[in-house]
């Protein structure tokens, strides 16, 4: 007689096998996938976020009053009717102390009704030269810790100044060119009248010519006028010279001089 019997699996261990439950412990690289990432957390703001709007500046307000690093650029807005007659040092490139808004003007950056310029903070410098412009006068400064500048295109909006058409010398035929006043390199219009060459012309010199010249006689000499017709010329100061060479030109002769503490040349 066969019989089929099934015996239980865990009869068949009661002796010689031991029974163990499933393992569910993660592996290393599972477990480091899915712990949460600490590049993924916002990093704290170490440093300040600066502040990029415009800064609506006073009168007064210099680049001291601005905080930062050389290089850095900040807007400005100025209001209108700021003094011109205040302390500045530089041009193109300020003192920190330097009011902002005078010196915009003074670099042709905005006129008296104000405007926004653009501040780039400079290191200090060694030397400021100072000089005149749009009405705003700066002086020369030496060392200073801290400078700045400005960025961008000049744009004075001034209304055009008129022309002054320029003042005419009506010479007469002794007019000399020391009667002419006026600094070296300055630029004078002069008209002479017709028939002013006479035996003794005093001219002395040639294209240059001495401070005790007649100056009608110089231009016929130069050849810009004509003794018979006389005309318009403009004449140009110049500095003293030590000697003034005479030669013949135009029917006028002109003579050799020494020393004279005014010169002046011709054109048309």
């Amino acid at each position: 007689m066969r019989f089929d019997a099934t015996i239980p699996m865990f009869a068949l261990c009661m002796t010689s096998c031991v029974l163990r439950t499933p393992s569910f412990t993660p592996s290393l690289s599972a477990a480091a996938s899915s712990a949460p990432s600490m590049s993924s957390a916002p990093a704290p703001a170490d440093e300040p976020i600066s502040d990029s709007g415009v800064i609506e500046a006073g009168c007064t307000f210099s680049g001291s009053d601005i905080k930062g690093e050389p290089g850095s650029v900040h807007p400005v807005m100025c209001p209108a009717g700021c003094n011109k007659d205040v302390t500045l040092h530089g041009t193109d490139v300020y003192t920190s102390n330097t009011p902002i808004c005078a010196a915009a003007m003074h670099a042709s950056m905005i006129s008296d009704r104000g405007g926004e310029v653009a501040v780039v903070l400079e290191p200090g410098r060694p030397a400021y030269r100072g000089s005149k412009h749009n009405g705003v006068t700066s002086q020369d400064w030496g060392r200073y810790d801290a400078s700045y500048r400005f960025q961008g295109p000049r744009l004075v909006q001034t209304e055009p100044q008129a022309v002054r058409a320029p003042i005419v010398l009506d010479a007469g035929c002794s007019f000399q060119g020391s009667d002419v006043h006026g600094e070296p390199g300055s630029l004078h219009r002069v008209s002479c009248p017709a028939g002013c060459k006479t035996d003794d012309p005093r001219v002395f010199g040639t294209d240059t010519y001495a401070g005790l010249s007649r100056v009608c006689n110089s231009a016929t000499h130069a050849g810009l006028i004509s003794n018979e017709q006389g005309g318009e010329f403009t004449l140009i100061l110049g500095d003293a010279r030590p000697a003034f060479r005479g030669s013949k030109r135009n029917g006028i002769d002109s003579r050799d001089w020494t020393q004279d503490g005014v010169s002046f040349r011709l054109q048309r």
